[in-house]
């Protein structure tokens, strides 16, 4: 009787399993998807008014803008249309130089949206206005994004908890719904720095690129 080789054991898989990298981008079991997040440094715009007419002096003012992509699949019992859905925003500045403990500044925000259908291609932003930067980064703000951030979080978040969570450069862990921004992160968390877009002038620009965001009223 001839014998047969003895099964591998299981172990090597497992711990293969457990050594695979996080995604930098990734999806919980709803049907909400951030696809990218991309900050980037922008003008002020220059909007005139007949009538109003106050000018700066020099070049337009630089915003921190983070763009986020994301979509919502078509899902079976699901609303055509989406109940609230938060959008928290966890922007790293690059800082460390600038503060007095040497530690990068985590700045925190939100905007919440309503309404969103089934569609690919969705957007939604915050901002940080250039006097914020300047006082993270001792009175002048860097030129390039590179300088200014060096990772950004973002959570979509409905009624039922955690829908989708995501970074532009560092690691998130879907199954515990954590990042890099979670309880281990020794930046100095600062919160009422990061913008909606109605809270800038960028408030009536591109208004069919972005979600609105709904009314802090609820009207």
């Amino acid at each position: 009787m001839k014998l047969l080789p003895p099964s591998p054991p299981l172990l090597p898989a497992l711990v293969l399993v457990a050594l695979l990298p996080m995604t930098l981008l990734a999806q919980i079991n709803t049907e909400f998807l951030i696809k990218k997040i991309e900050p980037s440094m922008v003008e002020s715009p220059q909007i005139t008014a007949s009538g109003y007419r106050k000018q700066t002096q020099g070049r337009p003012s630089q915003w921190l803008e983070v763009d986020v992509t994301f979509e919502r699949e078509e899902v079976s019992g699901a609303p055509k249309f989406s109940d609230e859905v938060t959008v928290d925003f966890f922007i790293l500045l690059n800082n460390a130089a600038h503060t007095a403990d040497r530690k990068p500044t985590l700045l925190t925000g939100s905007t919440t949206l309503a309404d969103i259908p089934f569609a690919k291609g969705l957007h939604s932003a915050a901002f940080v206005s250039p006097q914020a930067l300047a006082r993270f980064f001792d009175g002048k703000v860097p030129t390039t994004i590179n300088q200014v951030v060096t990772d950004v979080g973002v959570t979509l978040s409905g009624p039922t908890g955690l829908a989708a969570i995501g970074s532009s450069k560092g690691t998130v862990d879907a199954k515990k719904g954590e990042g890099w921004w979670g309880a281990e992160s020794d930046a100095s968390k600062v919160a009422g720095r990061v913008l909606e877009k109605s809270q800038t002038p960028f408030a009536h620009l591109a208004w069919d690129y972005y979600q609105p965001s709904k009314s802090k009223a609820g009207n």
